[in-house]
């Protein structure tokens, strides 16, 4: 889509779930081999780089557990998302390739946790390290795992709005709001009749 303007590349940064199928990093060629094995199962078509086993990049780049980054053409970050999403980041790709690849776009950063990606996606990740990590997470966030577990249900029906690569048009969004609207006027005026 991009060719030779935009470069990808992912950065292994830690076990996320650590659990029976997937445990902590002993070493660094632990996790190079896993690293091998996370680039074949995704069919990944860009560069899978991997941090030392201690973290440096990890937090140095602020940290956090699924940041995107934009860099621009003289090697300054041009745009941070806080928690990977699609459709904010092609708008902030476009953005940076409309001023010639350089500056900041998009203020910089987005800060918004996009949750519907993430529990209609994240159940691959919480499986692996399946009870301990469902666990782990019920316990930091009461509710999440759950949730997570629920949206990868209903996966089939949220897919085609929550994983987008390109925003929903804006006549979509307004369709979509206008039928919440209309579904929570339908449930208020039966609870109150």
């Amino acid at each position: 889509m991009y060719g030779d303007r935009v470069r990808f590349v992912d950065v292994l940064i830690r076990q996320a779930h650590p659990g029976p199928k997937g445990r902590p990093y002993g070493s660094f060629e632990q996790k190079l081999a896993d690293a091998e094995r996370y680039q074949q199962y995704r069919n990944l078509p860009w560069p899978l780089l991997v941090d030392d086993l201690e973290g440096t990049v990890h937090q140095v780049y602020s940290g956090l557990a699924d940041p995107t980054y934009l860099i621009d053409v003289d090697g300054r970050v041009a745009y941070f998302n806080m928690w990977t999403y699609g459709p904010s980041v092609y708008e902030a790709i476009e953005a940076l390739l409309g001023q010639g690849g350089r500056g900041v776009v998009k203020g910089g950063i987005d800060h918004i946790p996009y949750l519907l990606p993430s529990m209609v996606d994240g159940w691959q990740g919480i499986r692996l390290g399946l009870p301990q990590s469902y666990i782990d997470l019920e316990t930091a966030a009461p509710g999440m795992a759950t949730g997570i577990w629920l949206g990868d249900k209903l996966r089939p029906v949220l897919a085609p709005v929550a994983l987008r690569a390109k925003p929903v048009p804006v006549l979509a969004k307004v369709g979509l709001a206008a039928g919440a609207v209309a579904i929570a006027a339908g449930f208020w005026r039966r609870t109150n009749s």
